[in-house]
């Protein structure tokens, strides 16, 4: 029998087990199934659930030793082991001084690894394998247990201490976790930064923390929830599998919708009586698979619908434009400003992906890639003040009719990042707006908790009072020393966006205050904003993060949001029964065209009621 050279090394691997030479028996797709019949491919996929749950034990195979793997895997065993301790790197690194003269200058305190620099990259390159980023590995991974092994090569980690090693490395991401980049790519900011929203960067996803170590953090809160007893998924939970699914690499699109029909937190929010059939079209499978979630009553489905974000000029070489010999911290920074001095501006491609599959607009493309935005996951009930949800489903003609509230207005937008090509946004309407908030304190208020969606990078809860500190003037005037944003940074979205209104404000007056220019002239005098603490630096983060790839907005009835980069003047905000954050909708055919998701402050926990006769219909084509 033929094989492919991995599932080989893996056999070799497996018949040295003992169990196996006891006489367990393997199951292994590529071998039970019959890859090249279609019907008894998609009967197969079906009893994967099962299969999965009544094995002795599934086995994860990363891939043959490669790359140093042993020796990231001595690594993984070691942080794992240090995870248990209370403080796991006490007296690991050694310390410079910081020497703090602001705002005349500062040095940075340094930090000395005993680690050598080929431990670091064979942990690079392991988190980095291919096998992570497979399809089929979410059914893997959640069908499995903590004991799980995983085998790379010779050497083996349970799936617990891999589990450890990576949230330990997330807890000391600063320097552990920018070590372990470091080997692959060579920065061109000083190596005391930190640097914030690097995967909202298109060009620098595949190098970031959320594309690797994080992976697999994901992949084990599926597998907790997989293994939960409660007859319900959260939303939060939902969102994690669909996430990973949309950027999993795959040889068979549909495998997008059928390889994970056996995770729990999908099950549990759709409706599915569809045998897997691999001759249907991708429109049709993607339309069915959202409409499966619309039948068990969960219209947030709706706020995946997301759209690719505008050309942006360009002209600004990256790192990646370099030659390797040139990619050194002390040489980088010099080469690409000679280059960037010299060089003339262009538009690039879209960021993210132009649909090209005939779809309605509320139904959620799986294939392509929108804007690399972050996920807002914060506790919203917006549809709690509209009654029960129900099962919606599609018209003969695929509209979609469902109940809601047709809310305001959008009449004021942000550019979605510094260097969009349209030159229209900032873009203010003539109408005039209003103000539901209050005083410019409350306005205040209410722009704060707007740029980070009321929640925190973590999900699941509001946005802490701490957060407030976003508003210090200095932020938006000069940013933070000692942190690198890839062209996200406040004072950057100040910069091209201070006449943006809000709720009759300009964005520069929310922020320094109705005498702006004498607040400005006395931040000009100092610096950047030095030595935030930890509360802090999350905070900043997180919103730069938030509003990476999306628009603020304002609305004619004074109210203000944070939406998809998609989103343009006169669009609707609207609520529906059934959907926990309000949506942004464009008037359509008659009907409406969804847009994308939004965050619309004072309208995210159920403030808006409405009687059954008060709620409209709203057609979506």
């Amino acid at each position: 029998m033929a094989v492919t050279r991995n599932l080989y090394d893996a056999l070799v691997q497996l018949r040295r087990c003992q169990r196996i030479r006891q006489g367990f028996k393997l199951w292994i797709d590529a071998i039970c199934i019959n890859q090249d019949d279609l019907i008894e491919r998609g009967r197969q996929v079906t009893r994967m659930r099962d299969i999965y749950q009544s094995a002795w034990q599934v086995v994860i195979w990363a891939g043959p030793e490669a790359d140093e793997s042993s020796v990231a895997l001595t690594a993984l065993h070691w942080l794992a082991r240090q995870s248990k301790k209370e403080n796991p790197f006490a007296g690991f690194y050694r310390e410079g001084k910081m020497i703090n003269a602001s705002p005349l200058f500062m040095v940075w305190p340094s930090y000395e690894s005993p680690i050598e620099k080929k431990v670091y990259r064979a942990l690079f390159d392991f988190f980095s394998r291919a096998y992570w980023q497979r399809m089929w590995i979410i059914q893997e991974v959640a069908a499995g247990r903590s004991e799980t092994p995983v085998l790379c090569g010779d050497k083996c980690i349970s799936w617990d201490d891999l589990i450890r090693a990576s949230q330990l490395i997330s807890r000391d991401e600063a320097r552990f976790g920018r070590d372990i980049l470091n080997t692959n790519l060579a920065y061109t900011i000083p190596p005391w930064s930190f640097d914030f929203a690097k995967d909202r960067q298109p060009e620098q996803r595949q190098f970031s923390s959320e594309r690797m170590w994080k992976t697999e953090m994901t992949m084990m809160e599926i597998q907790r929830n997989q293994q939960s007893r409660d007859p319900t998924s959260s939303w939060n939970e939902l969102t994690q599998a669909l996430t990973l699914v949309r950027e999993a690499s795959v040889t068979e699109e549909r495998d997008r919708v059928y390889g994970i029909l056996g995770i729990k937190a999908v099950a549990d929010n759709l409706v599915w009586n569809n045998e897997p059939d691999y001759e249907i079209s991708v429109d049709e499978l993607w339309k069915s698979f959202t409409a499966g979630f619309l039948a068990a009553g969960n219209m947030s489905i709706l706020r995946l619908v997301s759209r690719y974000a505008g050309p942006r000029n360009i002209g600004q070489k990256t790192v990646n434009d370099l030659h390797p010999r040139l990619k050194l911290p002390w040489l980088g920074p010099l080469v690409l400003w000679v280059m960037n001095s010299t060089t003339s501006a262009g538009n690039s491609p879209e960021v993210g992906t132009p649909c090209v599959h005939n779809i309605p607009s509320w139904t959620v493309c799986w294939s392509c890639a929108p804007a690399p935005t972050a996920p807002l996951t914060g506790p919203y009930h917006a549809d709690a003040g509209l009654g029960q949800s129900i099962p919606i489903l599609p018209a003969p003609n695929s509209s979609l009719a469902i109940k809601g509230v047709v809310l305001d207005t959008i009449d004021s937008l942000s550019s979605s990042n510094e260097k969009e090509a349209d030159t229209r946004y900032p873009w203010n309407s003539s109408s005039s707006q209003g103000n539901l908030y209050g005083d410019l304190d409350a306005v205040r208020q209410a722009f704060w908790k707007t740029i980070v969606g009321d929640t925190t990078s973590q999900g699941g809860i509001k946005a802490p009072e701490d957060y407030a500190w976003l508003l210090h003037p200095r932020l938006w005037q000069k940013g933070v020393a000692g942190i690198y944003t890839y062209g996200f940074g406040l004072h950057i979205f100040m910069a091209r966006n201070q006449d943006l209104r809000l709720c009759g404000y300009t964005l520069e007056e929310i922020i320094f205050g109705q005498n702006k220019w004498i607040s400005r002239v006395r931040l000009a005098i100092g610096d950047s904003f030095y030595d935030p603490s930890e509360t802090q630096r999350e905070a900043f983060s997180w919103a730069i993060n938030a509003m990476a790839w999306r628009r603020l907005f304002g609305t004619k009835d004074g109210r203000m949001g944070l939406g998809t980069c998609a989103a343009k003047i006169n669009d609707k905000i609207v609520l529906l029964r059934g959907c926990n954050t309000p949506l942004i909708l464009r008037k359509f055919n008659g009907g409406w065209k969804l847009i994308g998701e939004c965050y619309t402050h004072g309208v995210m926990y159920g403030e808006v009621t409405a009687k059954e006769d008060e709620l409209v219909d709203i057609t979506i084509y």
